[in-house]
């Protein structure tokens, strides 16, 4: 049973992932920019293949996918669809998300959980802000990596299809918040970067914006695999 909720979990991650690049590939092509990779997972890969000029791959590491293009292609279009190109993703993100939460409420006939669910969309980075700072100065025990897949685990044993539509609206709007941090190769820091690098006082800001984001990614990555290990070793700081 926790076999198959994990092969679950990667599934719904792996699917969010693509539903996210689909968002930019889609913007590419669109604004005529050549795709040159379209990337599902990271390395080892396990599936290549070419069509239409496109190279596609689809790797075991999760949580990772990108669409890849020539940066001088994307420099040539005016910044709005600079913008456009890098927050597709994240919008398709946020639409999957929204889309998870109102099956469940169809399927519950209460759309009080929609409601709740769409405050919990805009709340998120307050959540994630609160549980950073619960987790680094207080209680660690409930975090890192694997008490968050016992937990989606124990969602779906317990719930069903309902709990599948719960980790699918929750895993994509992680995906659109996370992704609009102003940290490369993050969507949100790309499209900062492309949008103001010719402004003089940007190159004065910048510095501390990506220190900010970089601290938070640090953080995040600390709690989910140190944590993890240390948790794994027997014992927890």
């Amino acid at each position: 049973m926790i076999l198959a909720a994990v092969l679950v979990i990667l599934f719904l991650g792996y699917l969010a992932i693509t539903v996210h690049e689909l968002g930019h590939y889609l913007a590419y092509r669109r604004y005529g920019v050549p795709v040159e990779g379209f990337y599902v997972g990271g390395p080892p890969w396990i599936l290549r293949w070419r069509r239409g000029g496109t190279e596609y791959r689809l790797g075991l590491l999760p949580l990772f996918g990108a669409v890849a293009s020539k940066w001088e292609e994307v420099d040539k279009l005016p910044p709005g669809r600079v913008l456009g190109l890098f927050l597709s993703g994240p919008l398709f993100s946020f639409l999957a998300g929204v889309l998870g939460f109102l099956a469940l409420g169809v399927m519950r006939e209460d759309f009080i959980a929609v409601g709740k669910a769409l405050l919990l969309i805009l709340g998120f980075p307050l959540i994630l802000l609160q549980n950073l700072y619960q987790a680094l100065f207080f209680d660690l025990s409930e975090m890192g990596a694997v008490p968050l897949v016992q937990a989606s685990g124990q969602v779906l044993v317990s719930h069903g299809l309902e709990g599948l539509l719960v980790l699918w609206g929750v895993f994509n709007i992680v995906l659109f918040w996370f992704n609009l941090l102003p940290v490369p190769p993050l969507d949100g820091g790309q499209a900062v970067f492309l949008l103001f690098r010719h402004r003089a006082w940007f190159h004065r800001v910048y510095p501390y914006v990506l220190g900010f984001g970089f601290a938070v990614l640090f953080a995040l990555f600390e709690l989910a695999l140190l944590k993890d290990a240390v948790r794994l070793l027997g014992g927890e700081r």
